[in-house]
């Protein structure tokens, strides 16, 4: 295939000689009036997709469009930017990758401005990254991304999932803008603002020896076999209520997924200490769980929003926390 007839003849030999002002006068060079930054976005689909056809999918318009955007580019910038074939995708030219790297900082900082715009106007706006403790997460997550898409959409709400202590530690290197997580499982350097109390339930099959009980104490789960979370410090804390009831638990299994934890107590497989109560009662095949009120003392927990110590949280947080305790505050408690 040949140069479009617009392309500088000595350009490849330019590049060989790592010569790049003739490249930095492209810009300066193109009528601006022709320039427009929805050419610039689908030229760089194109180059991150590797064809026009994956670029188009991805901006949600026809292959025929993106097309044209990327010839009045070239023509625009006079180089050609891309080698088109038919059923082989798109090879980027040496000139094309060099506008690709400035283009994408052109669309960056035109993001950014957009920005600052809605916040002058008074929006919300930018990226809120959520550290949440995998097993709040199906809790937690879900109503905070609906809410925000319908009464902040200028947000871009991000979730990372993992144990308290790796999203504390992302936290204090400013990796997240908040976390929610239990208060027993807060580290030294934290700030925290309670989002609903929390308390230990014992869960069994119903046909357990002990699910005719409305509390059960938990001197009652000596010689049981236990299912228990296999995440710290949750391990830790519910290993540690179980001994100071006077006998080492039984753990026959450890999981990280609390759904393959409720399901085996479901069959009959053992029993386990859970803190979430989901609604139904009913596990992912269907079979009934009983949770019972623990008689004995157990420690207060709650469910806080974290950020490091002598932080002022941004708006998007304060909103963060404004809307956590007014959807989750009474949801804590076991259910009687």
């Amino acid at each position: 295939m040949s140069l479009s007839p617009w392309v500088d003849p000595l350009w490849a030999v330019r590049l060989t000689c790592d010569n790049h002002k003739y490249f930095d006068n492209l810009f300066r060079e193109a009528e601006v009036p022709d320039f427009t930054l929805r050419q610039l976005e689908y030229f760089a689909a194109v180059v991150e997709e590797g064809s026009v056809t994956d670029a188009a999918r991805r901006l949600r318009v026809s292959p025929g469009g993106v097309s044209v955007a990327i010839t009045e580019l070239e023509s625009c910038l006079k180089v050609q930017l891309t080698l088109r074939r038919r059923g082989k995708g798109v090879t980027v030219t040496p000139a094309g990758r060099w506008v690709y790297e400035h283009a994408s900082a052109v669309l960056e900082r035109s993001a950014d401005i957009g920005a600052v715009a809605r916040i002058a106007r008074g929006e919300l706006a930018g990226p809120l990254r959520i550290g949440c403790f995998t097993t709040l997460s199906p809790w937690l997550f879900p109503r905070i991304a609906a809410w925000f898409a319908e009464h902040h959409p200028g947000i871009d709400v991000q979730l990372v999932e993992d144990a308290s202590t790796v999203l504390q530690d992302r936290l204090r290197t400013g990796d997240l803008d908040a976390v929610l997580i239990y208060s027993n499982h807060l580290v030294h350097g934290m700030t925290s603002e309670e989002i609903a109390p929390v308390r230990l339930q014992l869960a069994v099959s119903p046909d357990h020896r002990l699910a005719g009980l409305d509390e059960v104490p938990l001197r009652e789960l000596e010689n049981e076999t236990a299912i228990l979370l296999g995440l710290q410090p949750a391990t830790g804390h519910v290993e540690d209520i179980l001994r100071s009831a006077g006998f080492e638990p039984e753990v026959r299994w450890r999981s990280t997924n609390v759904e393959t934890i409720r399901s085996m107590v479901a069959r009959g497989l053992g029993y386990t200490i859970i803190m979430g109560r989901p609604y139904g009662d009913r596990t992912y095949d269907g079979l009934p769980l009983a949770y019972r009120r623990i008689a004995d003392d157990v420690p207060a927990n709650s469910v806080v929003l974290a950020y490091p110590e002598g932080t002022v949280p941004t708006a998007k947080v304060r909103t963060l926390v404004t809307f956590c305790k007014r959807e989750f505050a009474g949801e804590g408690q076991p259910m009687l």
